[in-house]
């Protein structure tokens, strides 16, 4: 009776974790001394352990193995990918959130964590039912990704953003304003933008969509500017942002590059790239096209590898710290940012712009 009644008490990792407010894999890794977990928040593990006699096993051992080799946990969290693009099938559609839910599945799989994915425009899908989801699954946290027409997320969910953690995946967010990972677009415009310049070509333009501009915060245009102020002020051309309307009407485009002559002209959306594809051969013989995005390698600005991978991991491991914080930290009302550098390789920057001249009608960038 005596082993029954000590076997009956014993205290586990899930109790720790429960009386810590924080994941079992939290209590594992701070139990080993992981860095992982901050240092406040390992001395308050260690406390709540030793206060109520635990004493580890043989599993913990092998648990904490598995993850100083990179395996994950056994006893795994879940955590939510939440889809807010309008389209369900935008992860196949657009490369850049493919990028994001590998790194996102991979640096889940470092942790422990598994996944359930979310699309948030789903008719049937109601802010009871998710939370129903989300309780029955204990996630208390997720990422979010996609929200690229609305940085807004959607009012008839306001509770969930309240009641459970999310880390925002490539773009800021607003109603809520969450912690956001992000590629330095500002620098990869600017450092593009520079080497053409380097490239010996003198008026450089930039076309993008005034929607993109906004959703990004003008960090594409900030980048480009700045790079511009090298070249004389009679050589610097303002971007141009009325894509909406010129794909419309043509004209309107097609005139604006009479009117400033640029000799290369970025683009940074596919769909932008596609457009200006499309129109090509009504453009001056002497304007080059340059992608800053692309959909596969091998085509367009492929000297810039703008990171979409490593956002996506960052994601989970800035919410693994915003789950596993001590208690109170995550009732700040102050979000923050994570801006991931791109990876530049600079001899295919140099080799992949054209050489300046006359190129055959219709080919592409």
């Amino acid at each position: 009776m005596p082993n029954q009644t000590k076997s009956k008490n014993r205290v586990t990792l899930g109790k720790i974790a429960e009386m810590a407010g924080v994941s079992k894999c939290a209590v594992s890794l701070a139990l080993k001394g992981s860095r992982k977990i901050s240092e406040a928040v390992r001395r308050k593990i260690k406390r709540i352990a030793d206060a109520n006699g635990y004493r580890g096993s043989a599993l913990l051992s092998t648990v904490m193995s598995n993850i100083k080799t990179g395996r994950s946990c056994d006893f795994l969290e879940t955590i939510v990918l939440i889809n807010a693009n309008r389209s369900k099938d935008a992860p196949k559609r657009f490369p850049i959130f493919e990028k994001y839910i590998n790194g996102i599945m991979a640096e889940a799989s470092h942790l422990g964590y598994s996944v359930y994915s979310v699309w948030l425009h789903d008719e049937k899908l109601t802010q009871q039912r998710l939370k129903k989801i989300l309780v029955n699954r204990g996630i208390r946290g997720g990422v979010i990704i996609g929200h690229a027409d609305d940085t807004i997320l959607p009012e008839r969910f306001s509770q969930i953003w309240r009641d459970f953690k999310f880390v925002s995946a490539g773009l800021r967010t607003f109603n809520p304003t969450l912690d956001f990972i992000s590629p330095d677009k500002f620098l990869i415009a600017q450092y593009a933008t520079a080497q053409i310049i380097k490239k010996g070509y003198r008026r450089p333009a930039i076309v993008l969509d005034a929607h993109i501009d906004e959703i990004v915060e003008g960090r594409f245009i900030g980048g480009f500017l700045r790079a511009q102020l090298a070249l004389p002020e009679k050589s610097r051309i303002s971007p141009f942002l009325d894509v909406a309307r010129a794909k419309k009407k043509n004209e309107i485009f097609i005139d604006w590059v009479k009117k400033n002559k640029p000799d290369v002209i970025f683009s940074v959306s596919n769909a932008t790239a596609e457009w200006l594809d499309e129109i090509y051969t009504k453009l001056p013989n002497s304007v080059e096209i340059v992608r800053l995005e692309r959909n596969s390698i091998g085509e367009g600005w492929v000297g810039i590898d703008m990171n979409y991978e490593l956002v996506g991991r960052l994601a989970v491991r800035k919410l693994f710290d915003i789950l596993n914080t001590r208690a109170g930290m995550g009732d700040i009302d102050v979000s923050t940012c994570t801006i991931v550098e791109p990876h530049w390789n600079k001899n295919l920057v140099l080799e992949r712009i054209p050489p300046r001249g006359k190129l055959p009608r219709g080919s592409k960038r």
